[in-house]
C-alpha cells in the first residue's frame, strides 16, 4: 500500500490521525502513534509527522520520548522546519526548561523569521518570567516581519490592561478584531499558541468587565458567540459574569448552552458545578464533577475544586483524597502550586499546623511569586502568637517578588509597525496633549462596530438585560438547532458508547 511516497498517501495517514485523535479520543491513541511512525519512516522529510507524534506523546506525560521526536525530526529535516521548534519548546517551556525553550524559539525564527508562532510563543515566555520589555520587543518583531496577528495584538492589548492604559488596550483590541473576526473569536489553543488561552472578545469583555463597563462587556460577549457560536471560551466567561452580576439563571443556563455545544469539555462542568454548589445542592455538583472528572481524568482543577467543595462539607477524608489525585497528575505546575495552598489551609483549619506550614512551603517552592500563599502563611504565624515570623515571611515575600517596570515608551516604536497613521493613533492613544472630550470622541470611534453600531464604553445603568436585542434563545435554536428549554435532558450523565475500531479496518 506503501510502495509510492505519494501526496494522496501522505495525506490519508495525516488525515485518519487527525480523525481519530479527534472523535475516537484516547483509546486509539497507539492506533494513531502507529500511522505518524508509519509517516516518518516513509516520508522523513516531512515535518507534519513529527510534529503530530511529539504532541501525542505530550498529552500521554511521555516527555523524554516526545523531546527525542522533535531531535530526531530536526535532524531529518536538517533545521529548517520551525513547526517542530517551536513545538520543542513549548516542550521545554511546560517541562520548566525556560533557558532551552528560549534556544529552541530562536532556532525557529532563523529557520523561518515570518513563523509568527514561535515570535508569540517567546514572547509570553519573557512575558511570564517577568521580562516585559523583553516580550515586547519580541511581540513587536513578531508584526514587523509576519504582519497583523489577533493572537499578538491580544498579548500586547492584556499588558495595556494590565497596565491601566485602558485606551490603549481597546485600540489593539480592536486590531485583533480587524484581523480576522471570527478567527479572533474563534480560534482555540492549538500547538502553535499554547500559552494564549483567553481569546480576544472574551479578553475584552474581562477588561471591561474590571472596569465595570457591564453593558460593553455583555455586547462583546454577544459579538463573540455570533462570530463562533461554539466557541466554549466565550460561553464560559459569559456564565460567570452574569452569575457573578446576580443573575444566576442565565449564568447557569449559558454554562449549560455552552456544555451541549462542547459535551467534551470539563471546564464548563466544574463552573457548573461550583454554581450548583453555591446555589442549589452539594450531591448536584458533586455529579457535575464526577461527570468532568470521567470527561478528562488528568485536568487538575476539577479535581481540586472538588476537594475544595468536600472541605465545606465536612469531609476532610475525601478532600485529602482528591487533592492527592490531583497532585498525582503533576506536582509541578501551577494548579498544583493552587492545590497545595487549598489543602494548606485545610490542614490549618483543623488544627494540623505542621502539616499546613509543609504544604504552604512545597507551595512556594512552586510559585513563589503568590501573595496568596505568602499571606495565608503569615496569618497562621500570626494566630499562633508567632509576630516576629509572622513579619518575616511577609519580608520575603517582598525581597524575592518580581519586580515588573513597565512603561509607555515601547507604543512609539510600535505604531510605526501597526499603523502608518500615526497622527490619529498618537492621538487616540493620548500620546499628544488632547482634551477629554476628544478622547472620548477617538474612543468611541474606536468601538464602533463593522456594522455601525457601537459598544457603549460606560452606561449609567448598568443593566442586567442586553439592550442591544439579542435573544440567546432565539440565537440557539435559529443558528444551533438547540432548545435552552430542553437543556436539562441534555445534561445527564450516561457516559458515551465507546467506539471500537480495529488496527486492521484503519490500515
Amino acid at each position: 500500500m506503501l510502495k509510492h511516497s505519494s501526496y494522496s498517501k501522505r495525506y490519508i495517514y495525516h488525515s485518519t490521525t487527525y480523525f481519530r485523535q479527534r472523535y475516537f479520543g484516547v483509546d486509539e491513541i497507539e492506533v494513531c502513534n502507529f500511522c505518524v511512525q508509519k509517516c516518518i519512516y516513509y516520508w522523513p522529510e516531512d515535518g507534519r509527522a513529527y510534529v503530530a507524534l511529539g504532541k501525542a506523546l505530550s498529552k500521554q506525560s511521555k516527555t523524554a520520548e516526545a523531546r527525542a521526536v522533535y531531535e530526531k525530526g530536526c535532524q531529518a529535516t536538517q533545521g529548517e522546519n520551525p513547526y517542530i521548534w517551536q513545538c520543542w519548546a513549548v516542550l521545554e517551556d511546560k517541562m520548566g526548561n525556560t533557558r532551552r525553550a528560549r534556544e529552541l524559539f530562536d532556532a525557529a525564527t532563523v529557520a523561518d523569521k515570518k513563523h509568527i508562532a514561535a515570535w508569540h510563543g517567546w514572547g509570553v515566555l519573557e512575558l511570564k518570567q517577568g521580562n516585559i520589555s523583553k516580550a515586547r520587543h519580541l511581540l513587536a518583531k513578531g508584526l514587523k516581519f509576519c504582519g497583523g496577528n489577533e493572537y499578538i495584538y491580544q498579548t500586547l492589548a492584556r499588558l495595556e490592561a494590565k497596565a491601566s492604559r485602558y485606551e490603549q488596550a481597546r485600540y489593539l483590541f480592536r486590531q485583533a478584531t480587524k484581523c480576522n473576526p471570527k478567527s479572533c473569536a474563534s480560534w482555540l489553543v492549538s500547538h502553535q499558541f499554547p500559552a494564549c488561552r483567553p481569546l480576544c472578545y472574551e479578553a475584552w469583555a474581562q477588561m471591561e468587565m474590571q472596569q465595570e463597563n457591564n453593558r460593553a462587556a455583555r455586547q462583546l460577549f454577544e459579538r463573540s458567540i455570533q462570530a463562533s457560536p461554539k466557541n466554549r471560551f466565550a460561553w464560559h466567561v459569559w456564565g460567570l459574569f452574569e452569575a457573578k452580576m446576580g443573575n444566576v439563571e442565565k449564568g447557569r443556563k449559558l454554562l449549560k448552552i455552552g456544555h451541549a455545544l462542547n459535551p467534551r469539555d470539563p471546564v464548563l462542568l466544574q463552573s457548573l458545578a461550583l454554581l450548583e454548589y453555591e446555589y442549589s445542592t452539594a450531591n448536584l455538583a458533586r455529579q457535575l464533577f464526577r461527570r468532568a472528572s470521567e470527561l478528562d481524568p488528568r485536568h487538575q482543577p476539577v479535581w481540586t475544586a472538588w476537594g475544595w467543595m468536600e472541605w465545606k462539607e465536612g469531609n476532610i477524608a475525601t478532600a485529602r483524597k482528591l487533592y492527592q489525585k490531583a497532585l498525582s497528575i503533576n506536582s509541578t505546575s501551577e494548579t498544583a502550586a493552587r492545590c497545595l495552598q487549598a489543602w494548606g489551609v485545610l490542614e490549618q483549619r483543623i488544627g494540623n499546623l505542621s502539616a499546613a506550614r509543609r504544604l504552604f512551603r512545597s507551595s512556594l517552592n512552586i510559585n513563589s511569586q503568590s501573595y496568596v500563599t505568602w499571606m495565608t502563611w503569615a496569618s497562621l504565624e500570626e494566630n499562633q502568637g508567632n509576630s516576629v515570623r509572622a513579619e518575616e515571611i511577609r519580608d520575603l515575600y517582598f525581597q524575592q517578588r518580581t519586580e515588573v517596570v513597565d512603561d509607555a515608551s515601547w507604543v512609539m516604536g510600535l505604531l510605526d509597525i501597526i499603523d502608518p497613521a500615526l497622527d490619529r493613533i498618537r492621538s487616540v492613544l493620548n500620546l499628544d496633549p488632547a482634551s477629554q472630550q476628544s478622547r472620548l470622541d477617538s474612543l468611541r470611534t474606536i468601538l464602533e462596530g463593522e456594522n455601525g453600531n457601537n459598544i457603549d464604553e460606560e452606561s449609567d445603568s448598568n443593566d442586567m438585560e442586553s439592550e442591544s436585542g439579542f435573544d440567546v434563545d432565539a440565537f440557539c435554536i435559529e443558528r444551533l438547532s438547540l432548545d435552552p428549554s430542553k437543556l436539562q435532558v441534555q445534561m445527564e450523565f450516561s457516559p458515551p458508547s465507546p467506539v471500537k475500531r480495529s488496527r486492521e479496518k484503519v490500515l
